[in-house]
């Protein structure tokens, strides 16, 4: 990733980032130039060690922890990432959890704790580190959705309410924000990550069947998604929605 226009290399925010997609996307960045926040929550101990690898290659990394279902942790995290940078240029979104239950089942704190983690959080995130975008000479905001937002899920209504809000948030920041600040979206589909792990061989087998690539997706090329929108290739694009899901869905 080429440095900012300041002179420095590029500061970038992952959020989620101790596994899987986010945890991909730092390391891709990493090695293309970037100073990494790695963020996490559950999983502290698996950001502290990726961020010690990315240091002993040479590179500048740093870990940041919070809940992003609770506002306070989440002015914490920003403040965590203030007191190091003065200015931020990469905002990546894309921590989430995905709980799966039926919605007549559904109790009032389970659709509430998705809601404040999947969507609540990033945006209050967002609104947190906003003074920082905005001294960066290029900001770039990144939100990672799901293929679940255009499709709906199964056991899973308020996890794609909430990815599509991510979708009407940052099309209604494209406008607003622009033209000083980018916002946009990846949606992947199906990724070889955790939330895939309970999958039976059978059911696997059918839910390659139904993909035209005919494969599963990793992280990583994800990763390549996110990046793309994150480096000066894509100052021409915004409020768009970039699809990753081997086609899956055509949009």
């Amino acid at each position: 990733m080429p440095r900012s226009s300041v002179g420095r290399p590029v500061r970038v925010l992952v959020t989620g980032a101790s596994r899987g997609i986010g945890r991909d996307t730092a390391k891709l960045l990493a090695h293309r130039g970037a100073d990494l926040a790695i963020h996490a929550n559950e999983h502290v101990p698996a950001a502290e060690t990726l961020a010690r690898e990315l240091v002993k290659e040479g590179h500048h990394a740093f870990v940041v922890r919070g809940d992003l279902g609770k506002s306070a942790e989440v002015d914490l995290l920003a403040k965590s990432v203030e007191r190091r940078w003065d200015s931020l240029d990469v905002l990546i979104q894309n921590a989430g959890t995905y709980p799966r239950v039926a919605f007549p089942e559904m109790s009032d704190e389970e659709l509430r704790r998705c809601l404040e983690v999947n969507l609540l959080g990033p945006i209050r995130l967002t609104r947190r580190l906003l003074g920082s975008l905005q001294r960066s000479p290029s900001p770039r905001i990144i939100f990672v959705s799901s293929i679940l937002a255009f499709t709906g899920s199964t056991r899973g209504a308020h996890y794609a309410a909430a990815k599509a809000g991510l979708v009407g948030f940052a099309r209604s920041l494209a406008r607003e924000l622009a033209p000083h600040v980018t916002v946009n979206v990846v949606a992947p589909g199906a990724v070889d990550t955790e939330i895939l792990s309970g999958d039976t061989p059978e059911r696997r087998a059918a839910r390659v069947a139904r993909i035209p690539l005919r494969r599963i997706g990793t992280p990583l090329e994800v990763a390549h998604a996110i990046a793309f929108l994150a480096s000066p290739d894509a100052s021409y694009v915004t409020g768009a929605t970039l699809h990753v899901n081997g086609g899956l869905l055509l949009e």
